[in-house]
């Protein structure tokens, strides 16, 4: 089954990358959407997205490759996935 990984501290980007699996996601949460270019380029084997509310809060631009979500689609991905792991 498909887990959900929520970024929420970018020093924890390189072992969340290390842990996602073909079919996963990762969301940028709170202070994990700094981490975005780097996810970005990482080029993950997992859908990818960045709450959106965040991002304008902490003047992070958008990143190609990245779906910028809303609080209501974070919601979707959460029941879509099941499983979730927060990287603090």
């Amino acid at each position: 089954m498909a887990v959900l990984h929520l970024l929420s501290n970018p020093a924890a980007a390189a072992s969340c990358l290390g842990a996602l699996a073909a079919g996963d996601s990762l969301l940028l949460i709170g202070e994990g959407v700094f981490a975005l270019s780097m996810v970005v380029a990482a080029e993950p084997a997992a859908r990818l997205g960045f709450l959106v509310d965040d991002a304008q809060r902490l003047s992070v631009a958008p990143a190609p490759g990245a779906l910028a979500v809303s609080d209501a689609e974070f919601v979707a991905w959460v029941v879509e996935c099941g499983h979730s792991v927060t990287w603090t």
